[in-house]
């Protein structure tokens, strides 16, 4: 029974190896999967799309010039970070750095000694009490 059930699907098969469906079946294929696939990408999401788009142009890319191009911007980031111009506006005033001579105005002092202060001798000294 098995041999038998063989051979009507050998001659099944030959039989139908002949036949094609007609013209108008493959436009209606043709119709119906463009069909589909519209229908498919309307109830994709917009960022799904935006990733397949750019995973397409990526595969077409060779990786090494993924890893150059990164690098370039890397180093075009750096070059411009160090070689930025400084501003000149600052918040802080600035400081006067140069020595403040500290001379009462009625004592006059000798050339060589002109920032260090001599006592007054001939005045009595001020106690006060607080």
């Amino acid at each position: 029974m098995h041999d038998e059930n063989f051979k009507d699907v050998q001659q099944l098969i030959a039989l139908k190896r002949h036949e094609q469906p007609d013209d108008a079946y493959f436009e209606e294929f043709m119709d119906e999967f463009h069909r589909r696939q519209r229908q498919e990408l309307l109830q994709r999401s917009s960022f799904s799309l935006f990733r397949e788009r750019v995973g397409t142009w990526f595969s077409g890319t060779n990786k090494w010039n993924i890893v150059w191009g990164g690098g370039l911007a890397y180093a075009a980031v750096m070059v411009g970070f160090f070689f930025w111009p400084k501003s000149e506006i600052t918040t802080q005033p600035e400081i006067d750095t140069t020595p403040i001579k500290h001379v009462p105005k009625e004592q006059v002092v000798p050339a060589e000694k002109e920032d260090m202060l001599k006592p007054d001798k001939d005045k009595e000294p001020i106690h006060e009490v607080y």
